[in-house]
């Protein structure tokens, strides 16, 4: 018996060692066992900042330890574009998608809104954990007649423990409808996020694709400069033109030369403006596909009321204000059923294993099975005004969203006006443009025919090559520009496609977030 006994206690004390052992691997992978701060760091703390109003403040370690790594601006797997392919906007566009970090960002910011609208329905289950004590070893006394009396004592007490709200008067209800409503406001502003990169990499490609043709132009605007230089040569070498004509010639020239420059800088600055866009390194260009011969897009066939319509119906940072105010609205339901009680319940169920031994006595080892059940009402009756201010607070909030929603149709209304009509403006002046550039093109003709037969002096030549060339950049210029606004329109109205603009084999599926269970 004695050694039943003895074995008993031995694989008690084995099973609450490996208890001890198993919480200690759990809590050595913790962040519990970093090095402390300083604390004498608590006495002076504001020696940590900058010395003085006029000095800078200087790091506590070298450069190099808050220096970011080379390539903290890749992904996991970054898909650099290849310089040897031609890219076209859609497939701009998809490469903005994938790595711009502004997409990421959001992307991420809507999983982080659902992970949270996740967590607000946890209220709705029950909670269940386990809990233990364990005294492996206690030694005391107790004074007798005949002497004091020695007793050791082992006790295990592991349990189970389940609570669960049973009425809460819609305190899970509202919370969960808020965190539905940020994460809807999270996804919708994902939405929008997107029609940024898309729109913002069709300007930029429009720009690119400007710039390059303004680069073109000024290469045939030098032609037409030296041009000009030859005939004003050819003019003086017969005695039919004198030298000053020859050095405006030549003045010309050297203007169109730099103007050429200009253009060439222009082109790496669109080509740097497009790689931000797409999120990759500036020093990466991107060769893009030529819009030289790309029909330009139709007439709009809509009122600028229409429009404005279908901005308010469409547009996704308008739909994530109007859920902004719905999880103001929620917060104040919430704040406002925080004055009502709770009914919860709460039950547990255990062993109580116990080892007696005292001096007089042989052992005596027990145990016998401990459970409870407990239906608690707990009710708040005065927390100091907190929850008085906690409606206040929500209230103002709600009216906060309300004025900020107000305040984007407004803004959203205008921006569908402007676009609107910089684009009916964009399409009168390319339509002037094509017709400057014709009569342009003849008039230069003509005086260079002139010219060379000596018809018309040096001036009268110069001016129409000025004016050819001035021709040219605004044609160039009239282009880009209806193509931005008509871009910018459907941007403005909403309108402009979320995501790739490559059609799909197949149609990805929307999550939709999961209905808010009803209050008991």
């Amino acid at each position: 018996m004695r050694a039943d006994q003895t074995q008993s206690r031995g694989a008690s004390k084995a099973a609450a060692l490996r208890l001890a052992v198993l919480m200690l691997s759990a809590v050595s992978g913790c962040e519990i066992w970093r090095r402390p701060p300083d604390v004498r760091e608590a006495w002076q703390p504001e020696r940590l900042a900058p010395p003085a109003v006029n000095r800078s403040w200087h790091p506590p370690q070298p450069p190099s330890a808050y220096r970011a790594p080379a390539d903290a601006w890749q992904h996991e797997a970054p898909s650099l574009p290849s310089a040897q392919e031609t890219y076209d906007l859609p497939g701009l566009v998809d490469l903005a998608l994938r790595d711009n970090p502004d997409t990421r960002s959001a992307w991420e910011a809507a999983r982080s809104a659902a992970a949270r609208y996740g967590r607000s329905l946890a209220p709705y289950y029950p909670t269940l954990r386990t809990q233990g004590e364990a005294v492996p070893a206690s030694r005391f006394f107790e004074p007798t007649a005949s002497g004091s009396l020695t007793i050791h004592r082992e006790s295990y007490e592991p349990r189970v423990l389940l609570t669960y709200t049973l009425l809460d008067f819609g305190r899970r209800a509202q919370s969960a409808e808020l965190a539905r409503q940020r994460l809807l406001a999270a996804n919708f502003a994902f939405n929008r996020r997107l029609q940024d990169v898309v729109f913002g990499v069709e300007r930029a490609y429009y720009l690119l694709d400007a710039a390059q043709g303004l680069e073109r132009a000024a290469e045939r605007n030098l032609e037409l400069a030296r041009t000009v230089l030859r005939a004003a040569e050819q003019r003086v070498d017969v005695g039919l033109a004198t030298r000053p004509e020859l050095l405006l010639a030549r003045q010309v020239e050297t203007r169109a030369v730099y103007e050429l420059e200009n253009a060439h800088v222009a082109v790496k600055n669109a080509e740097a403006e497009l790689a931000l866009t797409l999120g990759v390194p500036a020093n990466r260009p991107v060769a893009i596909e030529s819009l030289e011969k790309q029909s330009l897009p139709p007439e709009l066939d809509q009122a600028v009321d229409g429009l404005i319509d279908t901005a308010l119906m469409q547009r996704p940072d308008l739909a994530a204000r109007v859920a902004e105010l719905r999880a103001a609205d929620a917060a104040v339901a919430k704040a406002k059923a925080d004055f009502f009680p709770t009914i919860d319940f709460r039950g547990h169920y255990g062993e109580s294993i116990w080892d007696y031994r005292a001096t007089a006595s042989g052992p005596f080892r027990n145990s016998e099975p401990t459970y409870a059940t407990v239906f608690a009402f707990n009710w708040d009756i005065f927390k100091g005004f907190d929850r008085l201010n906690a409606v206040r607070e929500a209230e103002a909030d709600s009216r906060a969203a309300r004025a900020e929603l107000a305040a984007t149709e407004l803004e959203a209304i205008a921006d569908v006006w402007r676009a609107y009509y910089d684009y009916r403006a964009a399409v009168r002046k390319l339509q002037f443009a094509e017709a400057l550039l014709a009569a342009s093109q003849e008039a230069y003709d003509s005086t260079l025919k002139t010219y060379e037969v000596g018809l018309s002096d040096i001036v009268e030549l110069l001016t129409a090559e000025r004016d050819l060339a001035a021709a040219r950049y605004t044609l160039i210029q009239s282009r880009a520009e209806l193509l931005t606004t008509a871009a910018r329109v459907a941007y403005a109205a909403g309108a402009m496609p979320v995501g790739s603009l490559t059609p799909l084999s197949e149609p990805v599926p929307v999550p939709v977030p999961l209905p808010v269970p009803e209050e008991n």
